[in-house]
């Protein structure tokens, strides 16, 4: 295996409904480093491990475990809630990539934000949870935060969550702080729950929010993260979370992408970074006193 990672269990089914091995996850990293890395690059990661495929038992990992490698970089904070540190894998290398695909890391879920000024989130991001098999409320309601958002002066791009529901990130300039920020996710959230309350809420309590999409605004906080653009989903079909242009998010569903369709849809370029807006500064209108 390339990058010097003695692969094991390749025959290890981890996708019963559709036979998919982990022989095939780590082909598929293997494959598409160049488009999963700058994703991840130098973001305290957290994954999600599944060593008995996505059927069995399956947990976060934060802290990297003691039999991790010398060269896999890590960096180490302060937990939110424990009086302990955690060190977090910096997954920037093909051959981290591909020692956490052995680990049976199937999915990958970076902070917001990078080591240097890890205070500083580069994106704002909105969650977009609609109840089981309603993929297609999501999307409606994606479209609102888009015209929220550019009514106020703010580019911003979608993306599959590779389960249920749609992400949508605005790229931010690093000079806000991760409080300004929830502020303004939650101001944008409290405007869009206020258009369609009947559809859209901002209730975190699951037994709140009877069969409406959920505007999670949450993601926006040191410590918090959200699955990276590219990364499989431990659901059946194996699908990925995939960026998707404005115009085409309503002709596409989570299937539509998956470990098996992806990297041929990669082979002309990476539209996560071409679709990407450039980074921007908070309006006035959502910086919320």
């Amino acid at each position: 295996m390339p990058g010097g990672v003695e692969p094991s269990n390749l025959d290890k089914v981890f996708w019963p409904e559709s036979g998919i091995t982990k022989g095939d996850l780590l082909d598929y990293f293997d494959r598409l480093a160049e488009h999963v890395l700058p994703a991840l690059r130098n973001r305290p990661l957290t994954v999600k491990r599944y060593p008995d495929g996505v059927d069995g038992f399956s947990f976060f990992q934060k802290n990297a475990p003691k039999y991790t490698p010398s060269w896999v970089r890590t960096v180490t904070l302060p937990a939110e809630s424990a009086q302990r540190d955690v060190a977090y894998v910096l997954c920037n290398s093909k051959r981290t990539l591909l020692w956490l695909a052995n680990q049976a890391s199937i999915e990958l879920h970076p902070w917001l934000s990078r080591v240097g000024r890890l205070e500083r989130p580069d994106h704002l991001v909105m969650d977009l949870d609609p109840p089981e098999g309603a993929f297609r409320r999501a999307v409606q309601m994606a479209l609102l935060v888009r015209e929220e958002l550019e009514s106020v002066g703010l580019a911003s791009v979608a993306k599959t969550s590779g389960a249920k529901g749609v992400h949508v990130f605005v790229p931010l300039a690093r000079r806000h702080g991760y409080p300004e920020v929830r502020a303004a996710a939650a101001e944008l959230a409290r405007r869009v729950e206020e258009r369609v309350p009947d559809e859209a809420t901002t209730q975190f309590r699951v037994a709140e929010r009877g069969d409406r999409v959920f505007l999670d605004a949450g993601r926006n906080a040191p410590g918090a993260h959200i699955v990276s653009v590219y990364s499989p989903r431990a659901r059946p079909g194996a699908p990925v979370s995939f960026p998707v242009p404005w115009e085409r998010l309503d002709a596409i569903g989570p299937q539509d992408f998956t470990i098996r369709t992806v990297p041929a849809l990669l082979e002309k370029g990476d539209p996560w970074r071409d679709l990407m807006p450039a980074p921007q500064v908070l309006p006035r209108e959502l910086r919320v006193p």
